[in-house]
């Protein structure tokens, strides 16, 4: 999974029941999978009225419920909080969106998780012009001020690059849906576990389907959480997957699925980046590439990183690159002097780089503007 040049099946992706990549991004709009409009919509539903202490009456009554010592649970937050606000100030967040952000991910990896998925999914649903009912409008724009700080919280953690397990109980119509080739895309706050192995207790351990991942964007808040024994990585709403092998065992009752998390464009803002140490974790300029994502949290940059020439060639003959190369709100970052490139060159030490520098940098561009 964590074999960057499984991407390259983009280039011969066949598109089914549509004509082209524009009819997929307009199916993705109508059914509410469409990325740029969530933060967007989130932001705009929140940004006057949010506060620390908004939050918390909001979260309170959520975690009220029959046989809960409500101020107990509070209190645990409120603990989690004290210990977890330090990091977000030192990003840069005042005391006040420090303490909420903190607050909001504890609240998530305590027992509401579901609250957030629930208001997740109403957002995309408004966001494009899904008339809701008065009652459901009143839980959004409860759910709204929890998920625009827990969206802000995870904006300043970085990106975990590496294995991550998912346990889930599917239905077998939900299972059909996993088959090798297909690009999946998660409409909710997703939690998963650091790790080749499920979360060692008996609610995931006996699920019918682990799913084994390559993460490229999960966010690891193990350090902000309740249970930091799961080790969590959080993944976004709408995060893509590529599915590439599904395998049965246990008399075909328990199902296995390796996938590995995938960028194809469609959104607004889009950047390649062409980097052949990018997927190295001292990479210094990945810093770079999240606080980009960070710096609006209305506007959503998307990076589709490949490590190598023919990785970034592939994906500009793709259908998907092939859509975005005309937008003006497209961008290549590329560097120039990748050392996995033209391996048969290495050694001879007295031949001039620049003239392969030259030639990356002219395929990249060449393939573009065609």
């Amino acid at each position: 999974m964590e074999t960057e040049e499984i991407e390259f099946f983009l280039e011969f992706v066949t598109l089914a029941n549509v004509d082209n990549v524009e009819d997929l991004a307009d199916n993705r709009y109508h059914h509410f999978v469409y990325e740029d409009h969530f933060n967007l919509h989130l932001v705009g539903m929140v940004r006057a009225q949010s506060s620390f202490q908004k939050l918390k009456d909001v979260c309170r009554h959520y975690e009220m419920r029959e046989g809960i010592d409500i101020d107990s649970v509070m209190g645990e937050h409120e603990r989690r909080t004290v210990s977890s606000r330090q990091y977000f100030i030192g990003k840069g967040l005042s005391t006040d969106e420090a303490q909420a952000a903190a607050f909001a991910l504890s609240f998530y990896t305590g027992t509401r998780s579901e609250a957030c998925n629930r208001g997740a999914s109403l957002v995309a649903r408004q966001a494009n012009g899904q008339a809701l009912e008065s009652t459901t409008r009143d839980e959004l724009n409860e759910a709204a001020i929890i998920l625009y700080y827990l969206v802000k919280a995870l904006s300043f953690i970085p990106y975990y690059w590496g294995y991550v397990t998912r346990a889930c109980q599917l239905t077998d119509d939900e299972l059909k849906l996993y088959s090798p080739g297909c690009l999946i895309t998660w409409i909710q706050f997703s939690s998963s576990k650091k790790g080749r192995r499920a979360a060692d207790n008996s609610t995931f351990e006996y699920r019918n389907t682990h799913f084994k991942i390559y993460s490229l964007t999960g966010r690891p808040i193990k350090e902000f959480s309740n249970y930091p024994e799961e080790d969590e990585v959080l993944f976004l709403p709408h995060s893509t997957f590529f599915v590439f092998k599904h395998e049965l065992s246990y008399h075909g009752t328990q199902h296995t699925i390796y996938m590995r998390q995938i960028e194809m464009g469609l959104c607004q803002w889009s950047i390649l980046w062409v980097d052949d140490n990018i997927y190295n974790p001292s990479w210094e300029n990945k810093r770079h590439m999240e606080a980009a994502a960070a710096r609006e949290l209305n506007l959503n940059v998307h990076f589709i990183p490949k490590s190598s020439t023919d990785g970034a060639l592939s994906f500009l003959r793709s259908p998907f690159g092939q859509r975005l190369k005309n937008r003006d709100t497209f961008r290549i970052v590329t560097d120039m002097n990748r050392e996995n490139d033209y391996p048969e060159r290495r050694t001879e030490c007295v031949r001039d780089s620049s003239d392969r520098n030259s030639r990356k940098f002219n395929d990249l561009k060449k393939s573009a503007e065609n």
